[in-house]
């Protein structure tokens, strides 16, 4: 069953940055829209808002109805927790992108490119694409949205939370940097 009549809402949250590659992003949402697929998409994070080059590629794109510009937020919980699908877009440079980990531990499922930890924070609980194919992240985001009010998507919203709470939570986190601490002190 489709998700026909909710306007689903997508969201990117990253400064504008080459790394972020939201020009790739943008070019996805265009062969979305194409498809007659009904969206809104927010772009989040430093240099986002008023930003001449966005705002030329929005327009460029025809996405001024379906992309909307809102900078620097400091309550990313509450943008999170708004969103119906995060999309990390990055085309390198990576290491642990938090912004993955902190959209599912809301229960936000993520379509992501395949750079730095990314495919291992989202394991089977989202999608993971090659960096800079805008064809292959606009197929990912679409099979998102079309899941977006099913059964599946709900399971799937809950398996996010879940990877979080197992394979990073705190306390887990510090056990570990205790033992590489301990390791790296009896190396020295």
């Amino acid at each position: 069953m489709k998700n026909k009549k909710k306007l689903t809402l997508i969201g990117n949250i990253s400064r504008f940055d080459p790394q972020k590659d939201h020009f790739n992003f943008l070019k996805a949402l265009s062969l979305i829209k194409l498809k007659k697929i009904k969206f809104l998409c927010i772009l989040v994070g430093k240099n986002i808002k008023n930003n001449t080059s966005l705002i030329f590629e929005i327009n460029r794109l025809k996405l001024s109805n379906h992309v909307k510009l809102l900078g620097h937020n400091d309550n990313i919980l509450q943008v999170m927790n708004g969103l119906d699908i995060h999309v990390q877009s990055s085309s390198y440079g990576e290491g642990f992108p938090n912004v993955v980990a902190e959209s599912m531990a809301c229960g936000t499922p993520c379509v992501v490119t395949n750079v730095g930890d990314s495919e291992l924070i989202v394991s089977n609980s989202g999608w993971v694409v090659p960096p800079g194919n805008s064809i292959k992240l606009a197929n990912a985001i679409e099979k998102a949205i079309n899941e977006v009010g099913t059964k599946n998507w709900n399971n799937r919203c809950y398996k996010a939370r879940a990877i979080i709470k197992k394979k990073f939570k705190i306390s887990k986190m510090i056990k570990s940097y205790n033992y590489i601490w301990k390791l790296s002190y009896r190396l020295n």
